[in-house]
């Protein structure tokens, strides 16, 4: 009897061996083949392949389910309590289960709902859709849920006991469970965020500001465009519009602005058209608020800000937009028709009114096609962010909840504040001719650092030329509003500012090359960011060239950055430290 029993111990054992031995092939091959569609789910991430992505998540969640049902078996589970070969399936099972879940409840259902998103509205009420952000909502709960289990799941998994592929599966799931609640938490406050835009919680009304490059401020270029947006439960229509003429220039508003700005910025508190003369787009928002409500008798909730170069990228997703006199916006001419072609059509001294309302006309017309969805959204994606990334779109909330959602990200148009993540140099520019000459102007930057040596107070050096690219003879053909207003075709100015990492003292400021008249003024503190301040004035052909340098206060150094106003010829800018990280 003892004998059988033995017997029959020893063929439970050997069964038991033989099954695991199948159920561990068979998860090994899911699983490979899961892991093998990660790759392919990057690349289609990256080309916005919606359609791919159903198709490659659809197969992800069939491969990683199969995988998690193998290792859901009394013979595996009962196994696991065996010393270090019990761990190593423990860790499998953990792996199988977490991926499965997250392919299953968060990844195919975000491909779906990114792929039948529809963002046009309804011909009938005019509303856009808003079910999408509740659904969006509902998967970053699901999201959550998901991978704090997945944390738990792997807490109870021993590494110090696990062979190396199953130690590599497990360490790859903890960096995505660690690496994703920021992920999470961001994409949750822009889904808060849009449909705060969308007016999903109240009605709302944002001023659509169109910066013209052509004349730079440090955000972009004056503020003398102005379209008010009032949206209302997915409805956006536009109820008034106005340029910088409609406003009462040089009445000061009483609007609360740190002294540094006021000095280092003169008009600011004076006139619309230069609210983003400082390189801080939470001050343009608050100022231009203070405007239209004093002005115009508008209350605003926010300001939404774009050029028109980011305009530009935005019409390779709509594609050509008619407007006024038979003339169409397109990808390849809306930034030389909005910013230079429009001064030889209309004399804007004498006739400001057909500018103006070209402007109107402009916007109208893209918020309209926009509202309509008649776009590639892929293209539309792309174009947000490449203006997001440049600094040409940017958004100001007056509410502090809905403004403290773009905390950290680039659509605040903030300078950071402090140096941990990126130690960031800013370089601004301010036409000082009350022109439109900057159409064309050259700039580049060059800046070096000792960050890498690991100094806990290192050096950085930017200098930045500026070229005019007109000849003397082209400079005299221009039209006169495109010309300085001072200066004529003589010579024209421009003011730079470079603004050092927080905490940094300006140890030198110098003119490498005059042009035909440099100005350096006394250093200011602003934005807790050392400034140094220079006015470049060239004729026609000239080039000018100034250098600072800043010694960082003892602290934690980021990657060196550098960032500017968004130029209609782009600055080239070139970034290099004396000595090699890494």
């Amino acid at each position: 009897m003892i004998r059988l029993s033995v017997v029959g111990v020893l063929l439970f054992v050997v069964f038991a061996v033989g099954w695991l031995g199948f159920k561990t092939l068979t998860v090994k091959t899911e699983l490979e083949t899961a892991q093998s569609l990660t790759s392919e789910l990057t690349a289609q991430a990256s080309e916005l392949d919606f359609s791919g992505l159903v198709r490659t998540t659809a197969e992800l969640s069939e491969h990683s389910s199969a995988a998690a049902q193998a290792t859901d078996d009394p013979i595996w589970r009962l196994a696991e309590a065996v010393p270090y070969v019990g761990d190593n399936l423990r860790g499998i099972r953990v792996v199988a289960e977490s991926l499965s879940q997250i392919s299953t409840q968060v990844a195919q259902p975000a491909a779906l709902l990114a792929n039948n998103l529809k963002l046009g509205a309804d011909p009938a009420t005019g509303a856009v859709d808003l079910t999408p952000l509740d659904r969006a909502d509902e998967l970053l709960d699901a999201a959550t849920e998901v991978l704090d289990s997945a944390q738990l799941k792997v807490n109870t998994v021993d590494t110090g006991r696990t062979v190396g592929p199953v130690s590599d599966a497990l360490a790859q799931l903890t960096q995505i469970v660690d690496e994703s609640p920021p992920v999470i938490t961001s994409a949750r406050d822009y889904v808060t965020f849009a449909g705060a835009l969308l007016g999903k919680d109240g009605p709302r009304n944002y001023l659509l500001a169109f910066q013209n490059n052509a004349e730079a401020t440090a955000l972009g270029g004056v503020s003398a465009s102005f379209t008010l947006l009032h949206t209302e439960a997915g409805v956006v229509t536009i109820t008034d519009a106005a340029s910088s003429g409609d406003f009462h220039p040089g009445e000061l508003l009483t609007v609360p602005v740190d002294p540094s700005a006021v000095e280092l910025t003169s008009g600011l508190l004076g006139y619309s058209n230069l609210a983003t003369a400082r390189p801080d787009f939470p001050t343009a928002g608050t100022l231009l608020q203070a405007y239209w409500a004093r002005d115009r008798g508008v209350q605003v909730d926010g300001v939404i800000s774009m050029d028109p170069t980011v305009l530009a990228h935005l019409l390779r997703a709509t594609g050509p937009v008619p407007i006024s006199d038979g003339q169409t916006l397109t990808a390849e001419n809306a930034v030389q028709l909005l910013t230079n072609t429009i001064y030889f059509m209309y004399d804007s001294y004498t006739e400001p009114e057909k500018a103006d309302n070209f402007f109107h006309a402009a916007a109208a017309a893209v918020v309209t096609k926009v509202q309509s969805g008649d776009f590639d959204l892929k293209e539309m994606i792309k174009a947000l962010t490449v203006g997001t990334d440049q600094g040409s779109i940017m958004v100001w909330s007056s509410r502090p909840d809905e403004q403290s959602l773009l905390d950290g990200s680039r659509l605040q148009g903030t300078l950071p504040r402090d140096n941990q993540d990126a130690t960031v140099v800013g370089v601004y520019f301010r036409d000082q001719s009350a022109s439109k000459i900057d159409y064309y102007l050259d700039s580049s930057t060059t800046t070096t650092s000792d960050i890498c040596t690991g100094a806990a107070s290192p050096t950085i050096t930017t200098t930045v030329q500026l070229s005019s690219i007109l000849t003397q003879a082209e400079a005299d053909a221009l039209p006169r509003y495109v010309k300085s207003s001072p200066f004529g075709s003589k010579y024209f100015g421009t003011e730079i500012q470079i603004y050092g990492p927080v905490g940094a003292t300006l140890t030198d400021a110098h003119i490498v090359v005059e042009g035909r008249e440099t100005l350096l003024y006394p250093a200011v503190d602003d934005l807790g960011r050392p400034v140094a301040k220079f006015t470049v004035y060239l004729e026609y052909g000239q080039t000018g060239e100034i250098s600072t340098t800043f010694t960082g206060a003892d602290g934690v150094y980021g990657p060196l950055e550098v960032r500017g106003t968004p130029m209609i010829r782009p600055t080239q800018r070139t970034v290099a430290d004396s000595v090699p990280c890494g």
